[in-house]
């Protein structure tokens, strides 16, 4: 048995039903997935509870994952685990109650800064409910209330900051950043190696990139020799898919699942930052993230495998838009290049 406290003999993390509850969005969801399969391989019996993820369930055999409950049934989710872990943007923090009594019930651990009303030591509670021995098993996340960012250094991806806050807060020393998805074997990872993904949206307007540019850069793309298609959720289409599909494929993909398949076969991805990206560096696509800052550390790029982001060659502060035309097509194409140039030359001696 490796990772937390240990109890006696007779009770042991395997012992403990432990729920997590991430934030809405497939980003913030990832991040949680990498939190609970280290958890799971600690000992702990994990339950992840997640709209996005509960398509990939039959992927990630070592946690039993549920969508969300309906919202006047989130409240129960205290009495049928032993500990609830939920971040602060999700649905736990939704019910209509004040932060501070929610905490005394919920470990909150937030992707982003954790309120103060928020953070609350349940090692009381755990005592008073489950004894001495089941609670030394417990102790670990009962005093895990806060951020999930421990490394002091905004460039650690957040896929480094929970390996981290996983060995320092939680003791799981064989934490690592396997996520452990198993995808049946008839499909084929990067079956499409020349299909370029590109994903012009997020759920940050600001964040994203003119769609304009996005229609250029794909025109370039093929005219290099590969096959650029558009990604857009359900919601997105209505509004986004009328400025490609004159030129371009957009595949329907009705959800998280399909959306994987769909990334997972091919060969590279390019967008905003997004969710779509993380899932696709999970997946071991190589991502071009499109940035809009030019200094700072960018916790929130993809953090697994080998990716590339390119920034705009100024950005101004003052003027919320200005990124948009200091990152031009050419600079977006140049930067794909250098990421593609790397992993042809990795397919090349596979």
């Amino acid at each position: 048995m490796g990772g937390g406290v240990q109890g006696s003999v007779d009770v042991s993390q395997h012992d403990c039903r432990i729920a997590l509850v991430p934030s809405m969005g497939l980003g913030d969801s990832l991040i949680y997935v990498l939190l609970a399969v280290n958890l799971a391989r600690a000992g702990y019996r994990v339950t992840l509870v997640s709209n996005h993820l509960a398509y990939l369930a039959e992927w990630l055999p070592q946690l039993d994952i549920l969508p969300f409950p309906p919202p006047e049934q989130t409240d129960q989710l205290q009495s049928r685990y032993d500990l609830v872990v939920a971040d602060c943007g999700g649905i736990v923090a939704a019910i209509d109650k004040p932060a501070a009594e929610l905490a005394q019930h919920y470990v909150f651990v937030g992707t982003l800064k954790v309120k103060r009303d928020f953070v609350f030591d349940h090692t009381e509670r755990v005592l008073a409910r489950f004894g001495e021995e089941k609670a030394a098993c417990l102790m670990p996340l009962a005093r895990a209330a806060g951020p999930i960012r421990v490394i002091a250094d905004d460039r650690a991806t957040m896929v480094e900051q929970v390996v981290a806050f996983c060995r320092e807060r939680l003791g799981v020393l064989q934490a690592s950043d396997e996520l452990g998805l198993r995808l049946p074997e008839h499909y084929q990872y990067r079956r499409h190696q020349r299909r370029v993904m590109l994903h012009p949206t997020s759920y940050n307007p600001k964040k994203n990139w003119p769609w304009q540019k996005y229609l250029r850069l794909a025109r370039r793309l093929r005219a290099s020799g590969y096959e650029p298609e558009f990604v857009l959720s359900p919601k997105e289409r209505g509004q986004w898919a009328g400025f490609f599909e004159a030129e371009f494929p957009v595949p329907t993909l009705a959800d998280t699942k399909a959306l994987a398949i769909y990334l997972y076969e091919s060969g590279y991805v390019i967008g905003n930052d997004s969710g779509v990206g993380h899932l696709a560096s999970a997946l071991g696509i190589p991502v071009l993230t499109l940035y809009r800052k030019r200094r700072d550390g960018f916790c929130w790029r993809p953090g697994w495998g080998d990716n590339e982001v390119v920034r705009p060659w100024l950005s101004l502060g003052a003027l919320r838009k200005a990124w948009m035309y200091c990152l031009s097509v050419s600079r977006v194409k140049r930067a794909f290049d250098r990421l593609a140039a790397r992993h042809e030359v990795r397919s090349a001696h596979h």
